[in-house]
This record gives C-alpha cells, sequence and structure tokens, in this order.
C-alpha cells in the first residue's frame, strides 16, 4: 500500500468513525427513531399527511410492530403509551403548523372511532 493510499484510508477511518459510534439513547421509558427524507415543512394537507404517515410507520416499528405485523398488533402497538408518546414527540419535533394540525385531527378521529 503507497504511503498516499495509507493516509486518505486513515482518514476515512477518522471521518467514519464518529458516525459511527453514535447510537440513539434508549431504555425503558425512551424509545428513539431516525426518520431519513420526510418533509419537514409540507406545503399542502396531502404533504402532511404523506409526513405523518412516514412518522406513523417509523413509531409504530420502534414501539414494536413490523410492517408484516398484523393489523391487530399494528392497532394494540396504536394504544400503547410508547407510540402515542412517541409519536407526539417526534411530531412536536418537526416545526410545521400544518403537520401539528393534520395530527390533531388525525387524534380527534382516532379518539371517536374508540368511543
Amino acid at each position: 500500500m503507497t504511503h498516499r493510499t495509507l493516509i486518505a484510508t486513515s482518514l476515512l477511518t477518522l471521518l467514519a468513525a464518529p458516525a459511527a459510534t453514535q447510537t440513539p439513547v434508549t431504555g425503558a421509558d425512551r424509545v428513539a427513531i431516525r426518520l431519513d427524507h420526510i418533509d419537514r415543512h409540507p406545503a399542502t394537507p396531502a404533504a402532511a399527511r404523506r409526513t405523518l404517515s412516514r412518522i406513523d410507520r417509523a413509531v409504530t416499528e420502534a414501539c414494536g410492530a413490523s410492517g408484516f405485523s398484523l393489523r391487530e398488533v399494528k392497532q394494540a402497538t396504536r394504544d400503547s403509551a410508547c407510540w402515542r408518546e412517541t409519536m407526539a414527540d417526534a411530531v412536536s419535533q418537526v416545526d410545521s403548523p400544518l403537520l401539528h394540525q393534520v395530527y390533531a385531527e388525525r387524534a380527534a378521529g382516532d379518539a371517536k372511532h374508540a368511543l
């Protein structure tokens, strides 16, 4: 290996190391989700609903149900404190009044169906 290749490899290793060692803090009372490729500033209600749907899928998986889970398992997960708290936290971290509005409307609709 040449000297230049070794230096380049070392630099790439150093640059990659911090990203590889950063892990989300989780525990019994905390769930971490990572959302890539979401519209943080949806311009329309339809875009806000798509963003909310992506957040919902990530939170549902983080709280115990996968995309392949039965509908009843997904619903039980969505009824859990883990899902409610993580969903509310994730939506609050996206600075979008339209997303907050769509989330509030959906929560009100879910509350009506629960009665």
